[in-house]
C-alpha cells in the first residue's frame, strides 16, 4: 500500500497553495507516475504543524509499524511539521521501516547531501513561523497602543465597531449591566442570585436565546471596563499541544490600559466590589449555630476578621456539650497564618453577642449612647492629589496619541516610538492605578451611617432580624479579650 500524507491549520485553510484539495491531487499525481497505484490518504484537516498529536499522523505512523506502508508521498516537508526536531523524528520512523519518503517539491534521500537539504528546509520553515509570530505580536501591541481593540471578546453590554476597533455601548444589553449592578448594590444579591432573578423576569443572554450564566453575570460585576477602563495584555498565552494552552499573567507594566465607554461609574463599581465582599463575609459557609457579629467581627490585634467555630466540651456521662468561640482567622486558617501566631485569644460566642446587642437595645432605650462606643477616625480629602492625577492621566493620554501619529507620519522610526510609547505605557499604569485607589479612598470618606429607628432595635426578636440591624447599622467591631473581660470598640464603615 502507498501513502498520501496531507495537512492544513486553521490559519492557512484560505492560503493558496496549501488547500487539502491541491495537496493530495499533486500528491498522488506523484505517486501514479511512479506507477504505485494502491494509494490511501491520511488527512489532517486543521491541526497544526508544530505538535505531533494529530490523528491522522497518528495512523500513519501506526501503519508504519505495521508494515503496510511501502511508500509515502508529501507536498512539502513543512506539512510533514514545522518543527526541525519531530521533522527528523518522523523521517527517522519512515528511513527504519524501509519506507520511501517523497516530496512534492524536492526530492530527499537518506545520504548525507539528503538530510543536510532536509535539516535546512525544515530550519528555514521553523524561522519563518516564528517571524511571523513576533511580526503578528508586535503589530497587535502597535494596535494596542494606538488605543485600539485587538481582539473582540464580545462582552456582554458592548457591540464591536470594526472599523474604529473599538467597542461600543449596546444599548439594550448596557440596561440589564446597569440593572445587575443596582441588584448587587441596592438589594445586596450575589451573582448566582441575581442570575436567578434575571431568569424569573425572563431577560435573555446572546447564546441561543438562553438566560445570562452565572459566569457571565460574574464577569460583569467584576471586569473593569465596563466603568471605563479596560487593559489588554493582562496574559500570556502559548500553545502546549493541540488543544492545550497555558496562560500566564504578565508583570503589570506590560499592560496596555485602554478607554473604553463606561456604562457604569467607577463609583458604582466600587460600590458593586464591597458589596460582594460583604456578601462573602456574611455566607454562612455551612455553620449550624447563629453566630451574631459573623461578618462585622475583627480582631484589634493584626486587624484581621475574626471567624466562628463550634468545639465539643467531652463529658464523662453524657453527650458532649458544645462551645461557641470567635478566633482571630491567622489562628484557625492556614491561608492567614503568621510568621508570630497573633496573640489574640479566643471569645466565648453566646456571652459577646448578647452584650453586643445589649449595648444597642439600651441605646435605644436612652440609658446607653451607642456614640461614645465609636472610634473617631481622622478622615483626609484627596481631591487635590485626583485632580493632579487626572490632569497628568489626561496628559500621557494625549502624549501617547501624538507618538502614534508622529509614527505613522514617519516623523519617527518604529524603534524610537516603541522605546517612548513603553516609557508612556509603564507610566500611565502607574498613574491610573493610583489614582482608582484616590478615587476609591475619597469615595468612602463621608461617614454615612443608615438611619435605625429605636423601634426597629426594640420590636427586633429573631436572629435574622438582629443580625440585619447590626449590619445595616455600618458598624465593625474589633475586639480582644482579656484574662476575665472583652475589650472593643466600633468603627462606622464608610460609604
Amino acid at each position: 500500500m502507498n501513502a498520501v500524507y496531507v495537512r492544513v491549520s486553521s490559519e492557512e485553510q484560505a492560503k493558496s497553495g496549501y488547500s487539502l484539495r491541491d495537496q493530495l491531487q499533486v500528491c498522488r499525481n506523484r505517486l501514479l507516475s511512479m506507477g504505485f497505484t494502491e494509494i490511501k490518504e491520511y488527512i489532517d484537516d486543521g491541526y497544526s504543524g508544530e505538535y505531533l498529536d494529530r490523528p491522522a499522523l497518528e495512523e500513519l505512523r501506526s501503519d508504519l509499524r505495521a508494515k503496510l506502508i511501502q511508500n509515502i508521498c508529501i507536498y512539502d516537508p513543512d506539512r510533514l511539521s514545522r518543527n526541525l526536531t519531530n521533522q527528523l523524528l518522523i523521517a527517522d520512523e519512515i528511513e527504519k521501516s524501509g519506507v520511501n519518503l517523497y516530496f512534492v517539491t524536492g526530492d530527499y534521500d537518506a545520504s548525507p547531501e539528503g538530510r543536510l537539504f532536509f535539516s535546512i528546509r525544515g530550519a528555514i520553515s521553523a524561522f519563518e513561523k516564528a517571524k511571523i509570530r513576533e511580526r503578528t505580536q508586535r503589530g497587535r501591541k502597535a494596535k494596542a497602543n494606538s488605543g485600539k481593540i485587538v481582539h473582540n471578546a464580545r462582552p456582554y453590554g458592548y457591540n464591536f465597531d470594526k472599523d474604529t476597533s473599538m467597542y461600543v455601548i449596546n444599548e439594550d444589553e448596557s440596561k440589564v449591566v446597569r440593572m445587575i449592578y443596582a441588584m448587587c448594590i441596592e438589594q445586596g444579591m450575589g451573582a448566582r442570585t441575581i442570575t436567578l432573578e434575571l431568569a424569573r423576569m425572563g431577560v435573555k443572554g446572546r447564546k441561543d436565546g438562553k438566560p445570562l450564566s452565572i459566569n457571565c453575570v460574574e464577569r460583569i460585576l467584576t471586569r473593569d471596563m465596563y466603568y471605563g477602563q479596560h487593559y489588554l495584555f493582562r496574559q500570556s498565552v502559548s500553545k502546549t499541544g493541540q488543544n492545550t494552552r497555558e496562560i500566564t499573567d504578565n508583570p503589570r507594566e506590560e499592560w496596555i490600559p485602554i478607554a473604553v465607554p463606561a456604562i457604569v461609574d467607577y463609583e458604582t463599581y466600587q460600590k458593586a466590589q464591597e458589596q460582594r465582599q460583604k456578601n462573602k463575609r456574611y455566607a454562612k459557609r455551612n455553620t449550624t449555630h447563629n453566630y451574631l457579629l459573623q461578618g462585622i467581627l475583627y480582631c484589634s490585634l493584626c486587624q484581621r476578621s475574626m471567624t466562628a467555630y463550634a468545639r465539643p466540651g467531652q463529658r464523662k456521662k453524657t453527650a458532649p456539650k458544645m462551645y461557641y468561640y470567635y478566633s482571630c482567622i491567622t489562628n484557625e486558617s492556614g491561608n492567614y497564618m503568621l510568621e508570630e501566631p497573633c496573640q489574640c485569644r479566643r471569645i466565648p460566642a453566646n456571652e459577646f453577642d448578647e452584650s453586643i446587642w445589649n449595648i444597642f437595645v439600651n441605646s435605644a432605650k436612652g440609658s446607653d449612647n451607642l456614640e461614645r462606643y465609636i472610634k473617631k477616625d481622622v478622615v483626609k480629602d484627596y481631591s487635590t492629589e485626583i485632580d493632579k492625577l487626572s490632569k497628568l492621566e489626561s496628559d500621557l493620554f494625549k502624549k501617547r496619541s501624538e507618538i502614534t501619529t508622529w509614527f505613522r507620519e514617519d516623523l519617527i522610526d518604529a524603534n524610537t516610538a516603541k522605546k517612548e510609547l513603553q516609557g508612556i505605557n509603564r507610566e500611565l499604569t502607574s498613574v491610573t492605578s493610583a489614582l482608582n485607589a484616590l478615587r476609591h479612598a475619597q469615595s468612602k470618606l463621608t461617614i454615612t451611617g443608615p438611619t435605625i429607628l429605636p423601634e426597629e432595635i426594640l420590636a427586633a426578636k429573631t436572629f435574622a432580624d438582629k443580625q440585619d440591624i447590626l449590619r445595616r447599622s455600618g458598624i465593625k467591631i474589633y475586639a480582644i479579650r482579656h484574662d476575665d473581660s472583652v475589650e472593643f470598640e466600633f468603627k462606622k464603615t464608610k460609604t
